[in-house]
């Protein structure tokens, strides 16, 4: 197993897009499924979600579907976190097959049919979300959630959207079956943890340090069980102004040199955040999309009543209306604390907050079933 907190940023050019939110792309193969299509792209954007919509047939509001299916399917695995056909689902399969490469980087793919009926999640079910996206969309359409996963279907503990949910990075992902497949079977699962846990221990998870599998939540590796699963929480935020049109590869050099410094695993960043105007900042935006974590912009006027003791700069404060950008940024997600203050080299400025992350097993998110 490699060390994680090892683990630096490698240079990543091939997407250059990222959203806060999810990024969701519907496509429909007939005027029946265009209609529908047109529909749910509306109430998902109403919710906060960037949604396109295409259709082979001209529908209102959609873009028209011109180009073949594979090159379709191909620039939406790349560019969005979920993937939603209206139609036949061996078509969607027969998409999607070429491009399926893993659990934790596949985007969520579902399968509606025509009708509005049933929502079936296809791919990336937990650590993708596509399960309860299709539990969220049929809500919508007033459609049936078609569930086939295991753990869900027999309302147990999922183990990796509890994990994407409390904003931690899996690091051996391949272990999530040992984990389940001993909660399916009705065996202990061990729980250890270096940070405090919260409520009552899911079904068959106990801190017993005699299972044979179980989970391990720390910043280091350790092997704690024959079958240990590891989560890494997701405790640090990056706050980071930089000039105009920074060149990405510049941004990663900084920015990995300061987690270096400190300690920090690349895995172990929540967040990248900054100051509104830059918004749209290319080498941000990949660096969110890279690490697949938010990417949080806010006024100068908020900025300036965070509460803290932060460096001052004059030029930043003409520039931007507020006095530092990067500490007072890092500091806002989740109202951290300070862990590591303005770090500056070529026009590229970065601190680093740290965030309190308790281990809780409050059921409120839909992980134990639907």
């Amino acid at each position: 197993m490699k060390d994680q907190n090892s683990m630096t940023l490698r240079l990543h050019m091939n997407s250059e897009r990222v959203q806060n939110s999810m990024k969701i792309q519907l496509t429909s193969f007939t005027k029946e499924g265009g209609v529908l299509c047109r529909r749910l792209r509306r109430e998902l954007v109403n919710l906060g979600y960037e949604a396109e919509g295409c259709c082979k047939y001209a529908t209102e509001d959609l873009m028209l579907l011109t180009e073949d299916i594979r090159t379709h399917t191909k620039k939406a695995f790349e560019d969005c976190n979920a993937v939603i056909f209206i139609g036949a689902a061996g078509i969607a399969v027969r998409a999607i097959a070429p491009f399926i490469r893993s659990k934790d980087s596949d985007p969520a793919v579902l399968v509606i049919d025509e009708k509005g009926r049933y929502v079936i999640p296809v791919l990336s079910g937990h650590v993708g979300g596509a399960n309860s996206l299709a539990v969220r969309i049929a809500g919508i359409l007033s459609a049936q959630p078609v569930i086939t996963t295991a753990t869900d279907i027999n309302r147990k503990f999922a183990v990796d959207t509890w994990a994407e949910e409390q904003g931690c990075f899996i690091a051996n992902i391949e272990n999530i079956k040992y984990i389940s497949a001993a909660i399916l079977r009705g065996e202990t699962v061990g729980l250890h943890s270096d940070f405090p846990v919260d409520g009552s221990l899911p079904e068959y998870i106990d801190t017993s340090d005699n299972a044979h599998a179980g989970i391990c939540i720390s910043r280091e590796y350790k092997q704690y069980f024959p079958h240990t699963l590891h989560l890494i929480p997701k405790q640090y935020v990056l706050g980071i102004g930089c000039r105009k049109n920074t060149a990405y590869e510049n941004l990663l050099e900084v920015v990995n040199s300061v987690l270096r410094s400190h300690g920090i695993s690349a895995c172990e960043v929540g967040a990248v955040a900054s100051i509104d105007i830059k918004a749209g900042e290319r080498a941000l935006i990949m660096l969110a999309k890279h690490l697949k974590i938010p990417f949080y912009t806010y006024p100068a006027q908020e900025l300036s009543a965070v509460q803290g003791s932060f460096s001052q700069s004059d030029f930043v404060r003409e520039t931007t209306g507020v006095d530092n950008v990067c500490e007072r940024a890092a500091v806002n997600v989740g109202n951290g604390r300070l862990a590591a203050g303005k770090y500056s080299r070529s026009g590229i400025t970065v601190a680093i907050a740290q965030k309190e992350w308790r281990c809780s097993f409050e059921d409120n998110t839909g992980i134990f079933g639907s």
